[in-house]
């Protein structure tokens, strides 16, 4: 990205979070939880390896991944992630989980709460030249983006299109 910056080249960042990813670790545990995570950065990794041009796919920790695209391509891509993900995420939740379309798990208090079947939120930052003038400014919008993709119920993505003025 300091590259990108400094060369002022226009460029696209996509944060990509899975949702509800803590009560799925609860429910079928860390070795679950690893393989949705290696699932979610493997669909990442082919869709956007797809594309020509120089892109970038980084793991940033836990259920977090983040990757620089060119912009022409960066909706398609968000698009294309999100229909792969749906498409092939069931295999990682029970029969019953399906059937219910939430999982159940029980709280600090014993109490059970039901939350929604893991998704996939992506928050798009479109990164025109003079806009940005450090990588921290595009991690605070990308992080408001990607909060806008939480938001809504289900994988979704959001995307920031402010210029400058």
């Amino acid at each position: 990205m300091k590259k990108r910056l400094t060369r002022k080249e226009p460029f696209s960042v996509l944060y990509l979070d899975l949702d509800n990813f803590k009560a799925y670790n609860d429910v079928y545990g860390f070795l679950k939880g690893d393989q949705i995570i290696e699932f979610t950065a493997n669909v990442i990794v082919n869709n956007i390896h797809n594309e020509e041009g120089n892109t970038f796919v980084g793991h940033i920790g836990g259920d977090d991944f983040v990757a620089i695209v060119p912009t022409i391509y960066a909706e398609r891509l968000c698009q294309h992630i999100l229909a792969d993900f749906d498409s092939q995420v069931n295999q990682f939740f029970t029969d019953n989980d399906l059937e219910k379309g939430y999982i159940e798990v029980a709280n600090r208090k014993g109490i059970i709460e039901q939350f929604p079947l893991t998704s996939l939120s992506i928050g798009l930052v479109v990164c025109d030249p003079e806009r940005f003038d450090n990588i921290l400014e595009i991690a605070e919008v990308g992080a408001q983006v990607k909060h806008a993709a939480k938001s809504v119920m289900g994988s979704s993505y959001a995307v920031d299109r402010r210029r400058i003025s």
